[in-house]
């Protein structure tokens, strides 16, 4: 019979008596924890499962300058919109002349043409205005100046809906033709076609990334606890947390607003790696009171009085850090965030509830299925830890300075960091409309993909029709920009636009200032008169520096945020300025250390044959940003984690490298663990085909890795070394300060705690 439940104390921690109730309710809670997650989920997919925007369709959630010139353009428009689709067709044998290819070109516009779909209980043709390149004037564009390709234009008309359903029809039409000519190049591109492939390109890596990073996660956890039944509670935890916050996300994006396609993503890479963390916290900490001769719900009642809290403490951390970017002008963007905070929370509560009613259940069970050589290493590993933290702290000056000197030239290459926004060409090549782009690119080299448009409302107005003549020769004056301009107008006749063609790609800085030039100089100068009429400058390039610009803006506000956030709640819990400090400054080196490996990899291509990667021109605009919250909100996990442990053995006399090894000791196993689980979840990303995500894996991973290894066996001993009883200094003007105790089980002085 399991030992009664121990009563409840006066100013007993109410996430402690959430975790009593649950393990008195065991079967209950348990029970309803898979009936609450796993119905989010169902109701999600009943509403038609996670809606998002376009991968490559930009930041539609922002105000720019770019974004104002395509509404002005758009004003007036019908329902009904039209969306090119371009079928580039090649060879490198056999030119465009020759009457085989002619042949070919003709049948793939003939069947195009006869593509049908039904829409709304109607069949009819699934492409308007099929354009044979033979039959187009040479101004066009149509034929490759190399001879070596043409492009067959053609519109798709409709609703979202409609154009949805015509682009099944036409992708069918597109395989059978490249089956049908093998020794011709044909690929089609188009948003919708295209988004089409690239989202199912995500879906795949996701359930890939699950494939990989679940076996590996429970292989380290059997490492960690040496049970193969401990290993499965943090593993419950994360699938269902996962479920619940792909059930939220679905929810809102169905409710409220579509999301970011990389939200699922980013929900497993934080998820993943949270859930089984703060779980493997509990369950250690279970264990380790069990074996201390504890009863069971007493064991509970610690587990949740320490662990428990510092997982409560450390969750709130990342949601708040999270809730940082939601001070960026985006919706979009809000959406991730929303995301990962909603997987975040569905840890926290599970750790809280379920898994206390989980080891209820188990009990001394959890140990089942036991690995003995595993259990036996744990004394070794301890004593190996105690031996690293007193050479370190022997030699503070050398172990501090060699190791931020390795972090700093780490980080070093961030200074020649260059974010924009990622291109079609990021995408793996498996998506058709990547090769599309990259046979454009290889044979149409004038710039026909990148344009710079300018857009003038009140465009029937006398003087803004004079300017808008005059407006060619000043942009065609600028090196980069050529043409012959293309005019345009709106469906009401309220804006107009003047496009040129723009060398290069849309994230050159050379580009860039071209954008900034025209508005800045050509612009005021030609029609700065004219106080009827608004001016816009758009295109590829200009709503690439547009919406990069959000971040490095909004940059300086989240750093702030976050940064302010951290000093004050480590302020308050280790009643220190100097912890504080400290701690931002370490965690500053490692986020520089993961900026530095994520530009080395990818815009500098360093081993790039090795990982699969080939660099980009510029690294997604919003990846340092989100690394950065979140490693500020995970690294508070460790640093509260050890510190507190730390900062109770001062309490009890002992001198400050006395705790620091010994603090570092007793959560060696438990910290060493989690870190491996977070890294191995990070880099498993890497081993997936989208870039963005590649990006944020390796960042994590590096980070993590960085503030496990470096920061918390070389650094954070040798600068508490040095520093000594100035540690734990506060002003007499802030020691009004309430104190508030992450753990509320002390330590016993000189004890064997365990970890």
């Amino acid at each position: 019979m399991s030992a009664s439940p121990p009563a409840a104390r006066p100013g007993h921690p109410w996430t402690v008596q959430v975790a009593l109730w649950s393990a008195r309710h065991r079967w209950p809670v348990f029970g309803l924890w898979f009936v609450l997650t796993i119905g989010f989920f169902a109701v999600s997919l009943a509403l038609g499962g996670i809606r998002t925007v376009a991968a490559t369709g930009g930041l539609s959630g922002s105000d720019t300058e770019a974004r104002a010139g395509a509404r002005a353009m758009s004003a007036g428009a019908s329902a009904v919109a039209a969306e090119t689709m371009t079928v580039v067709v090649t060879n490198s044998t056999i030119p465009v002349t020759d009457p085989a290819f002619k042949r070919t070109v003709e049948t793939i516009v003939a069947r195009l043409t006869g593509t049908t779909a039904s829409v709304d209980g109607t069949t009819g043709p699934a492409l308007s205005q099929v354009i044979d390149p033979y039959l187009a004037p040479p101004a066009a564009g149509l034929v490759a100046p190399d001879k070596a390709g043409v492009i067959v234009n053609a519109q798709l008309l409709g609703s979202v809906t409609a154009r949805e359903t015509r682009t099944q029809a036409i992708a069918t039409t597109i395989s059978a033709i490249q089956a049908d000519f093998p020794a011709f190049g044909i690929h089609a591109v188009s948003n919708t076609l295209t988004n089409d492939q690239i989202g199912s390109v995500v879906n795949a890596d996701l359930d890939g990334s699950l494939r990989i990073s679940l076996p590996a996660t429970f292989v380290i956890l059997v490492l960690a606890f040496g049970a193969v039944v401990a290993a499965f509670v943090p593993l419950l935890l994360a699938i269902s947390a996962l479920l619940a916050a792909f059930g939220l996300l679905g929810i809102y994006s169905q409710a409220v607003s579509p999301v970011s396609p990389y939200a699922s993503q980013l929900v497993v890479l934080i998820g993943l790696a949270v859930a089984v963390d703060y779980s493997l916290f509990m369950v250690t900490r279970f264990r380790s009171e069990r074996r201390a001769g504890r009863p069971k719900l007493a064991a509970i009642e610690t587990a949740s009085a320490t662990a428990g809290r510092a997982v409560f403490f450390s969750g709130l951390a990342v949601m708040i850090s999270l809730a940082g970017l939601f001070m960026l002008p985006n919706e979009i963007f809000h959406s991730m965030a929303l995301g990962t905070i909603a997987v975040i929370m569905a840890a926290i509560a599970g750790s809280l509830t379920f898994v206390p009613a989980t080891l209820a259940i188990l009990g001394d069970g959890v140990s089942r299925l036991s690995v003995p050589f595993l259990s036996r290493q744990r004394g070794e590993d301890r004593r190996l830890w105690a031996a690293l933290a007193n050479a370190v702290m022997s030699r503070p000056w050398i172990s501090a300075i060699a190791a931020s000197a390795l972090l700093l030239a780490l980080a070093s290459p961030v200074l020649h960091m260059q974010l924009g926004e990622s291109d079609l060409t990021t995408f793996p090549e498996s998506v058709d409309g990547v090769r599309a782009v990259e046979e454009l690119q290889a044979h149409w080299p004038q710039g026909t993909l990148l344009t710079l448009e300018v857009v003038i409302t009140n465009a029937q107005d006398g003087p803004t029709k004079t300017a808008i003549l005059a407006l060619e020769p000043k942009l065609l004056a600028i090196p980069g920009l050529s043409g012959p301009a293309q005019l345009g107008a709106s469906k009401d006749g309220s804006a107009a636009s003047v496009s040129v063609e723009m060398s290069g790609a849309m994230n050159d800085p050379a580009n860039w200032q071209i954008v900034r030039q025209v508005r800045s100089q050509v612009l005021p100068a030609l029609l700065g008169g004219l106080p009827n009429s608004h001016v816009y400058v758009t295109g590829d390039a200009a709503e690439s520096l547009d919406n990069t610009k959000i971040y490095t803006d909004g940059m300086a506000r989240v750093f702030l945020f976050v940064l302010t956030l951290s000093f004050v709640l480590l302020m308050i819990v280790f009643h220190s300025i100097v912890i504080p400090t400290k701690a931002i400054l370490l965690n500053l080196l490692s986020t520089g250390a993961a900026y530095g490996a994520v530009v080395l990899v990818f815009q500098d291509g360093w081993f790039g044959s090795l990982l699969g990667v080939r660099p980009t021109d510029a690294i997604q605009n919003w990846i340092p940003i989100f690394i950065f919250t979140v490693l500020f909100g995970l690294s508070m996990d460790y640093e509260v984690f050890i510190l507190s442990r730390v900062k109770e053995f001062v309490d009890h006399g002992a001198d400050t490298r006395t705790a620091v090894a010994r603090g570092l000791t007793v959560t060696a196993g438990t910290v060493t663990s989690a870190a491996a689980i977070m890294v191995v979840v990070f880099a498993v990303f890497m081993t997936l085909r989208l870039v963005i995500i590649r990006e944020l894996g390796l960042g994590l991973a590096v980070a993590v890795l960085v503030d496990a290894t470096v920061i918390r066996s070389v650094l954070l001993p040798a600068t508490m070394r040095l520093l000594g009883e100035w540690n734990w200094y506060l002003p007499p003007f802030l020691r009004w300060l309430p104190r508030i105790r992450v753990e509320v089980e002390p330590v016993t002085p000189g004890g064997n705690d365990p970890a």
